[in-house]
């Protein structure tokens, strides 16, 4: 079965549909941090007696130590590059989540394939301009599996049976930090909040208006400078959830003429594609929410349909190829797409 991890640090698909008005609503004072952190920018409007601006900034401080692929001095750069085997709970904690999603899926999702997507040029190497060789692609997948990670949470370390195998957590760690200022918030007694960090979105409570927090589905439409942004419908969320979206109509590059898309099969170790275009998916974290949008892109709608039924926690939003190729379909899942007013 095909594997896929998305590309770090990008905004594929969720929209913040709500613009929030108003600044009062009960006890306390909503207030709208926003900035960029991870090369996105994120938004954290929350109901407070106070601003938590800085307690904000230091919990991404305290993700980006641990779990930031692209800062050579974190945690989980340090164990890739083979100078440390020291795991930290943060570092676990996705991992956990990780491989639970790559057994539920059969190994389709695996974190250890990021080596590929440097041969594809969505790593951390950039400037790929030619298509990768058959001989780079078998050379990489010797050290691609996420059964060659062996965590000890006891002693807090980690072992991989190939030095040159490395973790690339950009599907999932996105996700993770949204639900780390969130729990920072709910530390501080906040009850009315919504974070979103480059299109990952977790909320609880309701917004400035007294409502539930509403969010926009974006149409799958082909666009890698990620600026047109034309509205499927919507969703509300009325309870604690975390919401991610993958696609791969935004995310690609164009390679010796071909169209390169950013999930990566790591069976054949080249790109994935499947008839599912957009997947959005509602859970009870953020990032589980992400590491399943981005499995649901590989596996395809009837495989992702029956991953489903043994999921009773998710809900999605799959929009897909119409097989008579005149446009696109929508199927739905304990989850209801409303019609935007």
């Amino acid at each position: 079965m095909p594997y896929v991890m998305r590309s770090d640090l990008l905004t594929l698909s969720l929209f913040l549909f709500l613009l929030l008005t108003g600044c009062n609503r009960g006890e306390g004072t909503f207030y709208r941090e926003t900035g960029e952190r991870f090369t996105t920018y994120y938004t954290v409007t929350y109901r407070a007696e106070k601003p938590l601006a800085e307690q904000i900034d230091s919990t991404m401080d305290a993700f980006n130590a641990v779990l930031n692929n692209f800062d050579p001095n974190s945690v989980v750069s340090r164990i890739n590059a083979n100078t440390s085997d020291r795991t930290d709970p943060m570092l676990e904690e996705v991992l956990r989540q990780a491989m639970i999603v790559s057994e539920a899926t059969d190994g389709v999702y695996d974190v250890t394939g990021g080596p590929l997507f440097d041969i594809w040029g969505f790593g951390t190497k950039k400037g790929v301009t030619r298509l990768a060789t058959d001989e780079q692609v078998d050379s990489v997948l010797q050290f691609v599996g996420y059964r060659q990670i062996h965590m000890d949470t006891i002693a807090h370390r980690i072992t991989k049976d190939d030095p040159r195998l490395s973790m690339g957590l950009a599907s999932l760690s996105k996700g993770y930090v949204v639900d780390l200022v969130a729990r920072t918030l709910e530390h501080y007694g906040v009850e009315d909040y919504m974070v979103e960090i480059g299109g990952e979105v977790t909320c609880h409570g309701r917004n400035p208006r007294g409502e539930c927090w509403s969010l926009g589905i974006n149409k799958p439409i082909e666009d890698n400078t990620s600026t047109v942004n034309e509205l499927l419908g919507k969703i509300e969320m009325c309870e604690k959830m975390g919401v991610a979206t993958s696609g791969d109509y935004r995310t690609y590059k164009v390679i010796e003429g071909k169209k390169v898309a950013h999930t990566v099969n790591a069976v054949t170790g080249r790109p994935a594609h499947s008839d599912i275009l957009e997947a959005t998916v509602v859970a009870p974290t953020t990032m589980e929410a992400d590491a399943w949008a981005t499995a649901f892109m590989a596996v395809g709608l009837e495989r992702a349909k029956e991953i489903l039924e043994g999921q009773p926690q998710l809900g999605v939003l799959f929009v897909y190829a119409d097989p008579t190729g005149t446009g696109y379909l929508t199927y739905t899942h304990r989850l209801d797409l409303l019609p935007l007013k």
